[in-house]
């Protein structure tokens, strides 16, 4: 690491359902623990991240996440909708 790089402790990304202030605190076995820190690591999530994509995909639905997470993302300003976008090559 050199002195111009910068290092964040969070990921930046926003959660469409705004600020995150309630906790939960499951017990789960060490094999559990495990397996979500390889899946968030292997989907480039942290373990929270992830942890709340699984919950909210249970309850919710993969549909309904999906939707909520385009949503915010448009909200945010990542995706520029115009029509000119739209038209320029990949």
């Amino acid at each position: 690491m050199n002195d111009d790089e910068v290092l964040f402790s969070r990921s930046g990304r926003t959660d469409p359902g705004g600020k995150l202030v309630a906790r939960l605190d499951v017990p789960v076995s060490q094999e559990t623990e495990e397996a979500v820190i390889a899946m968030a690591t292997l989907t480039g999530m942290t373990k929270s991240e992830f942890v709340r994509h699984i919950l909210e995909r249970a309850l919710f639905g993969e549909f309904n996440v999906m939707r909520r997470s385009v949503g915010a993302q448009a909200r945010i300003g990542r995706w520029d909708q115009s029509r000119d976008a739209a038209r320029e090559p990949v």
